[in-house]
C-alpha cells in the first residue's frame, strides 16, 4: 500500500511571502483533500527550506500532509488545487510503500 507524503510551503511564488495564514491554509488544504476524492489525512505544521526557480532561498512555515492508502490520480488532482489554491511553484510529494492498515 502507498503512503504519499505532500511538503507545502506556505509562501507564495510570486511575493516569496506568506498571504494565506496558516490556518486559512489548513482550510485550503482539507477542502483540497475533499475535493481530490479523500476523506483522510494527517496534517502537520512544520517549517521548510526551499530554493526557488530564481535562486531565492526561503525559510517558510509549511504543512505536511500524509495519507495512507494513497492513490496517484488523487494525489495528482490534490497536487493541481492546493498549488492554484495556495500559488505554489511546487510541492513536494514523497511515495512510500507501507504495510498500514485499520484495525
Amino acid at each position: 500500500m502507498l503512503k504519499h507524503i505532500l511538503y507545502i510551503g506556505l509562501n507564495d511564488k510570486d511575493t516569496k511571502q506568506q498571504e494565506i495564514n496558516t490556518i486559512d491554509a489548513y482550510k485550503v488544504i482539507y477542502n483540497s483533500l475533499r475535493a481530490a476524492g479523500y476523506d483522510a489525512a494527517t496534517i502537520t505544521e512544520a517549517r521548510g527550506v526551499y530554493t526557488h526557480d530564481d535562486g531565492t532561498v526561503t525559510i517558510e512555515m509549511s504543512l505536511e500532509v500524509s495519507i495512507l492508502f494513497a492513490e496517484e490520480a488523487k494525489t495528482a488532482a490534490l497536487v493541481d488545487i492546493v498549488k492554484k489554491a495556495l500559488n505554489q511553484e511546487a510541492i513536494a510529494l514523497q511515495v512510500v510503500d507501507v504495510d498500514s492498515r485499520l484495525v
